[in-house]
């Protein structure tokens, strides 16, 4: 059985799911493994039925688990996890920030960020090319100021999602917005991890004077060393993976 865990007062199932989902994710609870029956879960959190059947919602539509009246609730194969979710990046992380998920992450990233930037100073339009130079800026502005690293992070964030949405790739906006849990989750571990904040925002300088200047080659290239310098940095905090 469970231990007895309190949670919180007006965040029930939230805290719920994030428990369950961090024991998931963690292998405590392995694929193909039943959780505890949902009256043992009500007596472990102190709650009642309908709370705990919102958080297996939630969990659920994480595709963590699947939920099932003959068999109860399993916790499915990786394979079907929806890795992207920020909750699950972010439990992941959390549980054991491994190199194998920093390299999973920039791996998806080089793949298609890059060409963004190309297809960002070959086809963005004067507004798109205003709304990078001011992300960038911001992150400068806040690297200079040493503002808390949630500031650094969201503007780095949003320099990403404003090369992407320029490279006018209907596809790849498309990307971008699916992907947008993983581009935080990435700045957010640079800026708190391992923050190299002038370094970093000299990086962003680079791609968004080379788009600003139509230069797709040296914009591809910018974005490439970006997120190389991104991942070198990141990786001596990371542990190994598991087996």
């Amino acid at each position: 059985m469970m231990e007895r865990e309190p949670i919180a007062v007006g965040t029930m199932s939230a805290q719920i799911e994030r428990s369950l989902g961090m024991r998931i994710v963690a292998g405590v609870f392995r694929p193909g493994d039943a959780l505890p029956i949902e009256s043992e879960l009500c007596e472990t959190y102190g709650v009642s039925r309908t709370t705990i059947r919102e958080a297996m919602k939630r969990l659920a539509a994480k595709r963590l688990v699947e939920v099932s009246p003959k068999v109860g609730t399993r916790v499915l194969p990786f394979a079907e996890w929806n890795l992207l979710d920020r909750d699950v990046l972010a439990w992941r992380l959390h549980a054991q920030f491994d190199s194998k998920i920093v390299e999973d992450i920039f791996e998806m990233r080089l793949c298609f960020e890059p060409r963004a930037a190309f297809l960002a100073a070959r086809d963005g339009t004067a507004p798109d090319h205003a709304m990078i130079a001011r992300h960038a800026a911001d992150l400068a502005a806040a690297s200079a100021a040493d503002l808390p690293a949630e500031a650094a992070a969201q503007a780095a964030l949003e320099f990403h999602l404003a090369v992407i949405n320029a490279s006018r790739n209907g596809l790849f906006v498309t990307i971008g917005a699916a992907i947008k849990s993983a581009l935080r989750v990435s700045s957010e571990l640079l800026q708190r991890q391992a923050a190299a904040p002038r370094e970093d925002a000299a990086l962003h300088a680079a791609v968004a004077r080379a788009i600003l200047a139509r230069q797709a080659d040296e914009a591809a290239a910018a974005m490439a060393a970006l997120l190389r310098a991104s991942r070198a940095r990141l990786l001596p905090y990371a542990v190994p993976p598991g087996p």
